[in-house]
């Protein structure tokens, strides 16, 4: 194994670490989760009757805990259709990337990220997506990776198949 391919392998991965990271925090920006409710663990005292004001402060709470479950349910589907689609596009650049021989490593880290992507949204909004739109972006997304796949054959193929003139 050559230098040149140890430095490709950790520059591939340095870039598909790289741009899992600004993924991740770019979908943060763009489609906030919603904030966890707090609760106060020193409860405000009450003038009269504790019973009374300690039940009328967790009414409060579980009226803010239910709203964060919806909230989250609505967020999940968000973060579904969001990381897939900037998983895609990714996956779709790093795709483009290798097919215009800007080099193996470049491709492959990119590609990496986008895939990155496409889990993320499946873990972070399983909940939250419905399952016909999880199915549909799954095949999409295959077909994409199959499509990629072959492309990356038939560029392979070819590229050792070109006859080599000799002087």
């Amino acid at each position: 194994m050559s230098k040149y391919t140890i430095i490709n392998f950790i520059i591939g991965g340095a870039i598909a670490v790289i741009l899992s990271v600004l993924l991740v925090l770019g979908l943060r920006i763009f489609v906030p989760p919603p904030e966890y409710p707090s609760y106060s663990y020193n409860n405000i005292p009450c003038a009269t009757d504790e019973q009374t004001c300690y039940e009328r402060q967790q009414r409060e709470y579980s009226m803010q805990q239910e709203k964060y479950e919806k909230d989250s349910d609505v967020y999940g589907g968000k973060i579904f259709i969001a990381a897939n689609i900037a998983g895609l596009i990714i996956l779709l650049v790093g795709i483009t990337c290798f097919a215009m021989g800007l080099g193996t490593n470049v491709g492959a880290g990119i590609i990496l990220a986008g895939a990155f992507g496409i889990s993320f949204g499946y873990v972070w909004g399983w909940n939250g997506a419905d399952d016909t739109v999880k199915f549909g972006v799954g095949v999409i997304v295959a077909l994409i990776v199959i499509a990629g796949g072959v492309l990356v054959n038939y560029m392979h193929a070819r590229a050792t198949t070109i006859p080599t003139t000799s002087l």
